[in-house]
């Protein structure tokens, strides 16, 4: 829809690692290490001038050199964050689903994930130029996303997820 780029970011830090997979960069480097490599390949990403989209695992900004690189980024204008967030009860449901790759859960629990989540949720409130409620289809964010960057209403205030 916007005819640019789009990067992840987990892909980047497990090449640092020489990883196929978090949980693999988990069970043999350890969190620290991962949340380094993460760190080290966001900082590495947000100074490409064309960077376009780049998605973060939900982790990422919990360790604190990341928000650092993304609060500068966003200072001197060169990103903005939108925070994609389906609320709690429709993330325990998807994650629910089953773990995929997701090394810090430790089991499909509930309760775990809602705990994560609400511990989470104001850092990534914090970070946000814009948040997105993913509970609807995904053409229809990707399309609201979009219109926000063409129509450069990216400078509105953060806000909770929801509408």
């Amino acid at each position: 829809m916007l005819s640019t780029p789009w990067s992840d970011l987990d892909p980047m830090a497990l090449s640092r690692l020489g990883c196929r997979t978090v949980t693999e960069a988990f069970e043999t480097r350890g969190e620290v290490e991962w949340r380094r490599a993460e760190a080290d390949a966001l900082a590495e990403a947000l100074a490409q001038p064309d960077l376009g989209v780049l998605s973060l695992g939900g982790g990422a900004p919990t360790a604190a050199r990341a928000a650092a690189a993304i609060r500068a980024s966003q200072a001197s204008g060169n990103a903005m964050v939108a925070l994609l967030h389906p609320g709690e009860e429709e993330l325990v449901r998807r994650l629910g689903q089953g773990r995929g790759d997701r090394p810090r859960l430790a089991r499909d629990d509930a309760a775990e994930v809602a705990a994560m989540s609400r511990e989470r949720l104001p850092l990534y409130r914090s970070l946000a130029d814009l948040s997105v409620d993913t509970r609807r289809p995904a053409a229809a964010c990707a399309a609201r996303l979009a219109c926000f960057i063409r129509q450069g209403r990216w400078a509105w205030p953060s806000r909770p997820a929801s509408g």
